[in-house]
């Protein structure tokens, strides 16, 4: 019967070992893993009425580049945490919706450096992960 209890003891021990281990991968991902936070368009009309300043992605889930280039955010956003990425998708917004809020004519995806409300900086096209850095860097 000790013998058993000894044996259980080893094994309940080991398990112990290895949930704590996992819990710690886990909390560490969680706590190093960030992405672009995804707006819907009212949500960016209020915020360039208050005129805040921010990053801006105009991007549409029927394009491709678009799909490519969330990649590189998410990686920018895990490594960079510094400015706050935003996404909104025009691919259910009006054709003038861009030109009306920030009055800019866009294609998909183009990256903006929103100031006070105002673009102060756009790049259209998917960029790779060191012109974003550059971009974002030397207009924010």
């Amino acid at each position: 019967m000790k013998a058993f209890f000894k044996k259980a003891w080893k094994e309940i021990s080991v398990f112990g070992i290895v949930l704590v281990v996992f819990l710690a991968l886990f909390a560490y991902r969680q706590a190093t893993y960030a992405t672009y936070k995804t707006i819907t368009t009212a949500q960016l009309t209020k915020m360039v009425e208050k005129k805040e300043s921010f990053v801006l992605v105009a991007g549409s889930s029927k394009d491709s580049y678009s799909a490519s280039y969330q990649k590189v955010l998410t990686k920018y956003q895990t490594k960079n945490r510094k400015h706050k990425i935003y996404y909104v998708d025009l691919a259910n917004a009006k054709s003038d919706y861009m030109t009306k809020t920030l009055h800019v004519a866009v294609t998909t995806p183009t990256t903006m450096i929103i100031k006070k409300g105002q673009v102060k900086a756009q790049k259209a096209g998917a960029m790779q992960y060191y012109y974003l850095y550059d971009f974002i860097e030397s207009n924010m």
